[in-house]
């Protein structure tokens, strides 16, 4: 099941947040007898927002860093907990995670705010191209696209954005947002 808010869509030439990678470098920490942290090959969510991705100066990138949050299997949950991320999809809480549905390469996905990790934007090797104003449905504009580790299965809709953007917010602050319901 993927919700309206969630469904995801295809994604567009150019890197922006919400794309879904089937496999990037993914930190993975934990304690034993002192905290270890490595990267493996994994699923994850692009959260960097498009406007950070897109700076410029003198026209050159000055993306230095993209921030993703690992996607983990909903199966892996308990019962109760997967059943709770299908059926409020939509709604802004739970705050702290965002359900993305089936994805393909992946399976049943999710992602934990919590999580976040940060990569040098130089291991995707990031270029910037011109595209038309008919291709970006806005002005033509350069955009950075990937030359390598471009994984990308799609991109969350619109609406997922938005419901993304507004956990964050809520998660990370604990201020609602003014036009968003509470529920």
């Amino acid at each position: 099941m993927t919700s309206a808010a969630t469904a995801m869509v295809a994604v567009k030439p150019w890197l922006s947040q919400g794309d879904m990678f089937a496999k990037v470098p993914v930190l993975r920490a934990g304690i034993t007898d002192r905290p270890e942290a490595q990267l493996e090959d994994g699923p994850a969510l692009l959260v960097t927002h498009s406007c950070s991705i897109d700076k410029k100066q003198k026209g050159r990138s000055r993306l230095e860093y993209l921030t993703f949050l690992p996607i983990h299997d909903v199966t892996l949950l308990p019962s109760e907990r997967q059943t709770t991320l299908r059926t409020r999809a939509e709604r802004l809480r739970p705050y702290e995670a965002l359900y993305l549905g089936h994805l393909p390469g992946v399976g049943e996905g999710y992602v934990n705010l919590v999580e976040p990790y940060t990569l040098p934007a130089a291991i995707f090797q990031p270029n910037l191209r011109q595209f038309s104003s008919e291709e970006t449905g806005e002005e033509a504009d350069s955009r950075i696209v990937l030359t390598f580790h471009d994984t990308r299965v799609g991109t969350l809709s619109e609406e997922g954005l938005a419901l993304l953007q507004n956990k964050w917010m809520v998660h990370w602050t604990r201020n609602l947002p003014v036009d968003v319901e509470d529920s």
